[in-house]
């Protein structure tokens, strides 16, 4: 009897005993963002239309994900299908409401009117999305415009105002509705370089400032807000905000970088050349409803075609 009780103490210290020693559960493991990088999808090249690509500088979206392209060296705009078939262009050099000198820019309202900066005839033109220009804003003929220097870029928001980038004067030119000016905008400290120029469909402004390569963002109202120093860049050619990214060509360093908000680089692609990894002086980019981002390769004569994944 006293055997059995002693056997049975014996039996649940030790149980007790491997129940003090399991080890507690280990807490969740949080994993650190996943670094990004930028694949190449393939490219648009050759003839289309009238003409081969020659010196692709900005490009856009419709609602149906056609592309449209301002093709500089050819003084047109092309317009292409989601299937990248050319559907129709307009322009050509000259000086009449379907000429074109120098169209450097392009921007829509969300995909119904195009605005395209003819910089080399002071004005802007607006088309629809079958590339009929219909009307036109000349800067020289328009009492309140006649102070602009050369307009570098231009962006629309979906309020109606159009935002006018003029680096002569180191300001950015709101107008409304009817082109008539509604504000300037300024950073605090002001503007040393600007150029390349964002609006987000929230309706905030990015301006690019290359004497720093800062971005500086602006409110719907015109306040001005964030400053945010590109890491590493040299001379941005074009950029746009891609969910909390920045993502930016660098005609200097033949790059198509990608920022966090803070300015830190997050991927790179790219080097000089003209192969599919290669880039030489790229521009404009956009993006596409699927993810897809398309860049202005502009000293190859072509538009590439990327996408994002993670490592």
């Amino acid at each position: 009897m006293l055997r059995s009780v002693w056997k049975t103490a014996l039996i649940l210290g030790f149980a007790l005993m491997i129940g003090g020693c399991t080890p507690a559960p280990r807490p969740d493991i949080v994993s650190k963002p996943t670094e990004r990088q930028i694949q190449y999808v393939g490219e648009i090249n050759g003839r289309l239309g009238s003409a081969t690509l020659s010196a692709p500088v900005a490009i856009t979206f419709d609602q149906s994900n056609n592309l449209y392209i301002v093709d500089q060296g050819n003084n047109r705009i092309v317009k292409i299908g989601p299937d990248y078939r050319f559907i129709r262009e307009n322009g050509g050099f000259g000086l009449g409401l379907n000429g074109l000198s120098r169209p450097s820019d392009i921007a829509s309202d969300g995909g119904i009117n195009f605005f395209i900066l003819d910089q080399g005839n002071s004005r802007i033109i607006r088309s629809d999305y079958d590339l009929v220009f219909a009307d036109e804003i000349r800067f020289n003929s328009n009492v309140d415009l006649q102070a602009l220097g050369k307009i570098a870029a231009i962006g629309y928001a979906r309020t109606g105002r159009m935002y006018l980038v003029d680096p002569d004067n180191l300001k950015v030119i709101v107008l409304d509705k009817d082109h008539k000016i509604e504000q300037e905008l300024f950073p605090a400290g002001g503007f040393s370089r600007c150029g390349a120029i964002t609006v987000t469909n929230d309706g905030d402004v990015f301006v690019y400032d290359r004497a720093d390569n800062s971005l500086n963002k602006f409110d719907t109202f015109g306040n001005s807000g964030d400053r945010i120093v590109l890491d590493g860049a040299e001379a941005i050619g074009g950029f746009a905000i891609h969910d909390r990214e920045i993502v930016a060509t660098d005609r200097v360093r033949n790059e198509i970088v990608m920022f966090d908000r803070s300015g830190a680089r997050v991927a790179v692609f790219g080097s000089v050349g003209s192969g599919p990894q290669n880039l030489n002086a790229p521009t404009g980019l956009a993006w596409r409803a699927d993810g897809k981002l398309f860049v202005c390769d502009t000293g190859n004569n072509r538009i590439m075609i990327y996408e994002l994944a993670a490592k």
